[in-house]
């Protein structure tokens, strides 16, 4: 049986940039996203309503997660003050989406909270994905005096 990849072709691919970053992003978010679900899981049913339960999560994962994100994964020279906000921007604008479907739809949350925050970490992951490595995390562009 001939596998498609040999291991030298996976060792290549594993050491282009976007690639590991994208193992990365996965890894650490996936991760966060696990712990993210079980947390969710765990306050719903433990009887917070799903959108407090949402907040109280967040507050306890944004932080190691931002600081793996931004070392690990995009390896950002972007300092803190900058990155930091960006990064809470971006957590804002997919959580939004989140707490939304929390509050229009929390008798299925209750339901099958299990399923319910599952399709909410993916639906949130890849919305920032996009903002993360575009905006949070891009490198600033060099000043024209840098590039002299």
């Amino acid at each position: 049986m001939n596998l498609p990849l040999s291991i030298a072709d996976l060792r290549r691919m594993l050491a282009l940039p976007r690639v590991r970053e994208i193992i990365l992003f996965l890894l650490i978010g996936g991760t966060s996203a696990l712990i993210y679900t079980g947390l969710n899981v765990l306050f719903t049913t433990a009887g917070l309503r799903p959108s407090v339960s949402i907040l109280v999560t967040l507050a306890i994962l944004v932080p190691p997660t931002y600081y793996a994100q931004h070392r690990l994964t995009f390896r950002s020279g972007r300092g803190h003050r900058s990155a930091f906000p960006r990064y809470l921007g971006a957590q804002l604008f997919g959580n939004v989406l989140a707490l939304i479907a929390a509050e229009l739809f929390p008798t299925p949350i209750r339901t099958y909270p299990f399923a319910s925050f599952v399709l909410i970490a993916i639906m949130v992951a890849a919305t920032n994905y996009g903002i993360l490595k575009f905006w949070a995390f891009r490198h600033a562009p060099l000043s024209a005096s840098r590039t002299a």
